[in-house]
């Protein structure tokens, strides 16, 4: 069983494109140096969102000790590399993962797969999902060296008003989705998470108000950022108007704006139906009704509102748009009626419309968008910056999105999510200007992790 997962990922991500790294594209730096020069080298700054001209970076140790097209060092102990011709941009985040499923896939293919993002430049993640103590254990191999992979800043378990949508995980990872159902829950929950490492809160689909807002006052007694998904695209008990306006600060899926931005006679039909708390029947109908729909559903004032919302309230948004591709691309399941497989085909033809169309619009409004394949896939996270160019979005916009804004969401933009001089060296160096088209971003000519090089490109 696990065997036929790991193919199927494979084969699935191999039907996108996405081709993986191969062993012998690795490298490993020798330890006499204390230091590395990258000479020469272009240098995204991601506050200007230009290219800088050539510089010479001086990293020490850990750290990003000066930028200049002057520096030198004659110092044996410092590694000297020219990059002529080539373009560093800071080390990416992802913002949407669930790693901790590649833990079963056993331990050799864990230690590849997470190499591989830090080999793609992808140096940190924002896992929003999954059991505590996995996630606890993944990051402190990282962190010690046993592994090479990517920071963590992790959620642990998504909360949610039971019945679990995701119970079925807890099969595979126990305590990948957590119940909460009342401010007893909270009061139990949150320490555990703290204890835990967790450094934010994933909020999932349903949930009674007031245990919301009372699980939003602990996570901020608790120093702990607060994920939001509301979960379905229609029926939502915390639609993402509502979080916002509780002071949450960070939605996921770009279909998180759908049942929020529907056409006036719509929502009114939505609500009737959310109100009365009608049966599932009821609801699928409604919700075949709007994919029907797909973009004649949506009210383009509606959707300008919840947009000054969001600026009026600095709200970031991370799309996801990765996944939906991925699915929309996964065969029915073996024995599924077609009638319960073809509203889902449909369902998400429609996002897949509706989506890309949200982004572009939340872009030409300068909305802070996060890169996140809510997946696993080393190449994921590459994936989705295509996608989101595809948009429309900026390049420059669109590597922000993976390195400026998630630091700064996560309070770490004084040692992540630049390169500069004090930063923590997390580069990552590749051939062609990824300013002319986001695909350049891929396959990395070299990349450092905490001023180690971690990935260095065979020479052909």
């Amino acid at each position: 069983m696990k065997k036929r997962l790991i193919l199927g990922l494979i084969f699935a991500w191999l039907a996108m494109g996405i081709a993986l790294i191969t062993p012998g594209q690795e490298y490993a730096e020798a330890d006499s140096y204390q230091g590395i020069l990258l000479r020469n080298v272009h240098v995204f700054d991601v506050h200007s969102g230009k290219m800088r001209s050539p510089q010479n970076i001086l990293i020490e140790g850990a750290r990003i000790k000066s930028i200049s097209p002057n520096v030198i060092s004659s110092q044996k102990e410092i590694q000297q590399l020219d990059c002529t011709g080539k373009f560093a941009v800071p080390g990416l985040f992802d913002c949407h993962t669930h790693l901790a499923f590649l833990t079963k896939m056993g331990k050799a293919t864990l230690k590849t797969m997470l190499a591989q993002f830090v080999q793609n430049g992808v140096t940190q993640v924002r896992d929003v999902g999954g059991p505590i103590k996995v996630l606890r254990d993944m990051n402190e191999a990282i962190s010690s060296g046993e592994m090479l992979g990517p920071e963590f800043f992790y959620t642990g378990p998504m909360l949610e008003k039971p019945p679990l949508i995701w119970e079925e995980h807890n099969k595979i990872l126990p305590g990948f989705t957590v119940p909460v159902d009342s401010k007893a829950d909270v009061d139990r929950i949150i320490p555990e998470l703290v204890a835990g490492g967790a450094q934010l809160v994933k909020t999932f689909n349903k949930f009674d108000p007031d245990v919301y807002e009372y699980l939003l006052d602990q996570a901020r007694l608790h120093s702990l950022r607060v994920v939001h998904d509301p979960g379905k695209p229609m029926f939502q008990s915390i639609p993402m108007d509502k979080a916002i306006d509780l002071g949450v600060t960070s939605i996921e899926h770009a279909t998180a704006l759908w049942s929020v931005s529907l056409k006036d006679e719509l929502k009114e039909e939505h609500d009737r139906i959310l109100k009365e708390g009608s049966d599932e029947t009821a609801r699928e109908t409604f919700m075949a009704q709007v994919a029907e729909l797909g973009m004649d559903s949506v009210s383009i004032e509606n959707l300008e509102k919840i947009i000054d919302k969001m600026l009026a309230n600095d709200a970031y948004l991370c799309p996801t748009l990765y996944v939906f591709e991925f699915m929309s691309r996964q065969p029915p399941p073996k024995g599924e009626p077609k009638e319960k497989y073809e509203p889902r085909k449909k369902r998400l033809a429609a996002i897949k419309e509706v989506g890309p169309y949200f982004v572009g619009q939340m872009a030409r409004r300068k909305i802070k968008l996060l890169v996140g394949q809510d997946n696993m896939n080393p190449m994921g996270t590459l994936v989705e910056m295509k996608l989101l160019g595809e948009c429309g979005m900026d390049e420059s916009e669109v590597i922000r999105g993976a390195t400026l804004y998630p630091a700064r969401w996560l309070g770490v933009e004084e040692r992540l999510g630049s390169i500069a001089p004090g930063k923590q060296a997390n580069i990552s160096i590749v051939d062609r200007n990824p300013l002319e088209d986001i695909k350049n971003i891929r396959d990395p000519y070299l990349v450092i992790k905490n001023g180690k090089i971690v990935h260095r490109k065979s020479e052909k």
